[in-house]
C-alpha cells in the first residue's frame, strides 16, 4: 500500500531532462595518457628477471627486457650488488643482438625498454656519496645513451610521455635540472608536476633534490635585492635537504659576500654557524673549506661581533648598560683571530633560555671559570701577538699577555681569578704586559677608550677594522744546522734579502715590518712612561738583525732589540 501511494505520487512529477555533463571524458583523457607511464609490476617478475640476467647476462623476450630496464639499481638481494654498479652486466644491457638494442629498430618494441631505462636513470643516485665510482661512471653512460636514443622512440602514434621525452631532452644532459629551476623558483611547479607524472619520476628521485640546487644557482643569478629578498626562503629548503645542505650554502655565501656592503644576515649567519660550526676553530676546518676565504671572513666577523654584544650584554655584570666596552671592542672585531669565553657558574649551569641558546652557539669557545663570584665570566680575546682579557665587571682592570710567549693559562682547562696561581687569568708582571683600568681622566685621556686605543696602536700595532695577522711562536734559540729556508716575501717587508737597500726608519716602516715578521713592538715611551721603545724578539733571525741594527736599535739579551 505504501508503495502504491508513492508511485501514484510520482506520476504527478513533471518530466526533467538530465543535464549535458561532458567532464568525465577529460578525466578518460587524462587516465589514457598515464596508463602507459611505467604502471606498477609484481616484485616477484621483477626479482626474477634480475636474477635470470644475472647468471645469464643476455635477454631471450621483450618481457624480460623490460622488467630488467626497470630494475638497473634494484639489488640482487637485500644489501646486495645491482646491474648499475656491475661493469659487465651493465654493458650487457645495451648489446646490440642479446641487449635492448635488438629492438631498436622497432620503436613501439623498443621504447618499452627504454621507458624501464628512464626511470633506472632517476631513481638510482649518482649524486650519493655511497654510490661507488663503477655506479657513477655506469649512470653518466646511460644517462648518454638515453639522450642518443630518444629519436629511436619516435613512432607514428605516441602517448603523451613519449612527446614528453623528446620535448625535454635536456633531462638527459649534464643540467637536468637547470631549464626548470626559475619557473620552480618563481612559484610555477605546474610544468615539473606534469614532467613529473609522465616520466615517472618519484619523489625520492634524486631529480626532485638536485632541483632545489638548480633553484639556488638561479638565485645567485639575480640581481642583488630580489637575491637577499629569497635567501630565507632558499635555507628552509636546503633545511631539509641534508644532502644539498653544504653545497647549497656555499653558493649562497660566496654569492652575498660580493654584495656591495655585505651587512649581517642574521638567518644566513645562524644556519652556517648550525650546519658547520664556528668559522675560525680548526676542527671545523674542512666544513668552512669550501668557501672562498672573504665569505668565511664575513661570518666570522658576523660571529664575532654578536659573541662580542653578547658579552657586555648578557654576561656582563654591568648588563645593557655597559655599552661603553661593548662599543669600543665591535671596533676591533676583525682584529680578533680568537675569541674565547670562561664561564662562571650561573652562565654555565643556568636554565634560562637565552643562556641555554648562547652556550650551543658558543661551542668549542667555553671554559669554566672557578670564582668566588659565580656572576663573573670573562672574555678572551686573540689580536695578533697579544691576548687580551676583559671580564664582566667593569671594575675589573683589562689583562693583556704576549701570545708569542708561553701564557700563564690554557683555556683548554678550567681557570681561575686569584692572582699569580695556576691557570688564572690574573697575573702581575712579568708574565703580565699590559694592564690597563676602565676609568676617564687617567694618563692624560678624558676617556678610557682613548688611553686603549693609543695602546694598542702604539705597542701592538692594532688598529680598528683591520685584521691582524695570526702570530706563530718565536723559532728555537738553538735550531738545527739544517739550511734556513727562503723567506717568503710581501710587499710589506722593508728588506727582502741581504743585499736589498733597507728602507729609511720611520714609525710607520717598523709597524709594517713588525707585521710583516710577526713581531711585538712594545713602546714604553707612551703615556709618559719614560722608558725606551722595544722589539721584543731574539738574535737568531740574521735579517731581522741587520734591518733593525741599521735603524740604531741595540740588543739586550732575553728582553728583545731597544732604542
Amino acid at each position: 500500500d505504501r508503495l502504491a501511494g508513492l508511485l501514484r505520487g510520482s506520476n504527478q512529477v513533471a518530466e526533467h531532462s538530465l543535464p549535458t555533463d561532458n567532464s568525465i571524458d577529460a578525466v578518460i583523457a587524462t587516465l589514457e595518457r598515464f596508463a602507459s607511464v611505467g604502471a606498477s609490476m609484481p616484485t616477484d617478475l621483477q626479482n626474477q628477471a634480475v636474477r635470470r640476467f644475472w647468471d645469464s647476462p643476455q635477454f631471450d623476450n621483450l618481457k624480460d627486457a623490460r622488467l630488467v630496464s626497470f630494475c638497473l639499481g634494484v639489488p640482487l638481494c637485500p644489501s646486495g650488488p645491482c646491474i648499475m654498479e656491475d661493469r659487465r652486466r651493465f654493458r650487457a644491457v645495451f648489446d646490440r643482438h642479446t641487449g635492448v638494442d635488438q629492438w631498436v629498430d622497432d620503436p613501439l618494441w623498443y621504447r618499452r625498454c627504454y621507458q624501464g631505462l628512464v626511470r633506472s636513470y632517476f631513481t638510482y643516485d649518482a649524486f650519493s656519496d655511497m654510490a661507488p665510482p663503477v655506479g657513477k661512471q655506469n649512470w653518466g653512460e646511460l644517462r648518454d645513451y638515453l639522450s642518443e636514443r630518444v629519436r629511436n622512440i619516435v613512432a607514428k602514434t605516441d602517448p603523451e610521455w613519449v612527446k614528453a621525452a623528446i620535448g625535454n631532452q635536456q633531462l638527459f644532459s649534464e643540467s637536468p635540472c637547470a631549464p626548470y629551476a626559475e619557473a620552480v623558483l618563481n612559484g610555477n611547479s605546474s610544468e615539473i608536476d606534469r614532467l613529473c607524472g609522465l616520466m615517472g619520476i618519484v619523489m625520492d628521485s634524486w631529480f626532485l633534490r638536485e632541483l632545489v640546487l638548480a633553484q639556488v644557482r638561479e638565485a645567485t643569478k639575480l640581481g642583488n635585492v630580489k637575491f637577499t629578498q629569497i635567501i630565507p626562503r632558499l635555507l628552509g629548503m636546503l633545511a631539509g635537504n641534508p644532502v644539498l645542505r653544504d653545497r647549497g650554502l656555499i653558493l649562497l655565501l660566496d654569492r652575498y659576500v660580493q654584495l656591495p656592503l655585505p651587512g649581517l644576515h642574521k638567518q644566513l649567519c645562524d644556519a652556517a654557524v648550525e650546519w658547520w660550526g664556528n668559522p675560525w676553530l680548526p676542527s671545523n676546518e674542512m666544513r668552512w673549506g669550501g668557501v672562498v676565504p672573504d665569505a668565511r671572513e664575513m661570518v666570522s666577523d658576523w660571529l664575532k661581533r654578536e659573541f662580542v654584544e653578547a658579552f657586555f650584554s648578557k654576561l656582563a655584570k654591568d648588563g645593557v648598560g655597559d655599552k661603553r666596552r661593548a662599543n669600543f671592542w665591535l671596533r676591533y672585531a676583525k682584529s680578533m683571530s680568537n675569541i674565547q669565553f670562561a664561564l662562571g657558574a650561573t652562565a654555565m649551569h643556568s636554565d634560562d633560555r637565552d643562556f641555554v641558546a648562547l652556550r650551543h652557539k658558543l661551542k668549542g669557545l667555553i671554559t669554566e671559570l672557578r670564582t668566588p663570584d659565580r656572576s663573573n665570566n670573562a672574555f678572551v680575546m686573540t689580536m695578533g701577538s697579544l691576548v687580551a682579557v676583559e671580564f664582566g665587571g667593569m671594575g675589573n682592570a683589562f689583562y693583556g699577555y704576549d701570545n708569542r710567549a708561553s701564557l700563564p693559562f690554557e683555556m683548554s682547562k678550567p681557570v681561575v681569578t686569584t692572582k699569580n696561581v695556576r691557570n688564572s687569568l690574573k697575573h702581575d708582571e712579568p708574565t703580565r704586559i699590559l694592564w690597563m683600568l676602565h676609568k676617564d681622566g687617567i694618563h692624560g685621556r678624558a676617556r678610557w677608550e682613548e688611553m686603549f686605543e693609543a695602546t694598542l696602536k702604539q705597542r701592538f700595532g692594532i688598529l680598528p677594522n683591520t685584521v691582524q695577522p695570526v702570530r706563530v711562536p718565536p723559532p728555537p734559540r738553538n735550531p738545527p744546522s739544517s739550511p734556513r729556508p727562503a723567506q717568503t716575501t710581501t710587499p710589506e717587508q722593508p728588506s727582502r734579502s741581504a743585499g736589498d737597500s733597507i728602507l729609511p726608519y720611520s714609525r710607520d716602516t717598523l709597524v709594517s715590518f713588525a707585521r710583516a715578521r710577526n713581531l711585538t713592538i712594545d713602546d714604553r715611551t707612551a703615556n709618559n712612561r719614560g722608558g725606551n721603545l722595544w722589539v721584543r724578539t731574539g738574535q737568531d733571525d740574521p735579517q731581522v738583525n741587520k734591518v733593525l741594527q741599521s735603524w740604531k736599535f741595540n740588543y739586550k739579551l732575553d728582553k728583545g732589540w731597544w732604542k
